[in-house]
């Protein structure tokens, strides 16, 4: 749903989440892959937006009412072989994939994601990839999404504190590392788009 640029023909009509947080001029743009049963995206995580993966990124980011220019980070917690091969992340200065907080400032992936930043040439999908840690001015937080297969806990790595993997579809890790976001001024934006799902603010 944020891939600008891919050629790797998925035809998908499943929802996917898409999350928009915002504090102050910086907004950021957080790309879970799904995917995920909409109404089970309604019911176990505070915000969020389901998209279709085959919208580009001008069209997803329209529906959310957010300029891609004024985008000022994408994380992608499922740089998959398929994407990294064919994705071009745009109109953004800085992208993270993966726990390394490997940047991708407007040019084409040309590394494959794995575990910890591991190169998974043959893996359809880079197993274990949600783990990413996002260092802000209000503390550092950790986010997760999709992945094939689990790798059991995340490791710690100097991070705020290790957390579960598993299948994104499940929530449970995705939800607890929204848990960093509370108590900074990080809020959802707002849709424009009725059409979309919004999430509200945080609470559980």
């Amino acid at each position: 749903m944020i891939y600008l640029d891919d050629h790797s023909r998925r035809i998908l009509s499943i929802p996917l989440v898409i999350f928009v947080l915002r504090s102050g001029d910086r907004t950021v743009v957080v790309d879970t892959g799904g995917p995920a049963d909409e109404e089970q995206i309604r019911r176990m995580i505070p915000f969020g937006y389901a998209v279709k993966e085959a919208d580009p990124m001008e069209n997803a980011l329209t529906r959310l009412g957010v300029r891609a220019d004024d985008v000022d980070l994408v994380i992608n917690p499922t740089c998959t072989g398929t994407t990294a091969r064919t994705t071009t992340y745009s109109a953004t200065p800085r992208s993270w994939s993966n726990a390394t907080n490997w940047a991708m400032p407007r040019r084409r992936v040309r590394s494959i994601c794995g575990p910890m930043g591991s190169r998974q040439a043959s893996c359809r999908h880079s197993l274990g990839s949600q783990g990413v840690r996002v260092d802000t001015g209000e503390g550092t937080f950790v986010i997760t999404g999709d992945c094939v297969g689990t790798f059991g806990n995340w490791n710690n790595g100097g991070a705020a504190m290790p957390l579960p993997s598993g299948r994104f579809t499940a929530f449970r890790a995705f939800y607890a590392s929204l848990a960093h976001l509370e108590g900074t001024d990080w809020k959802p934006l707002p849709s424009h788009d009725h059409t979309v799902v919004e999430k509200g603010t945080f609470g559980y």
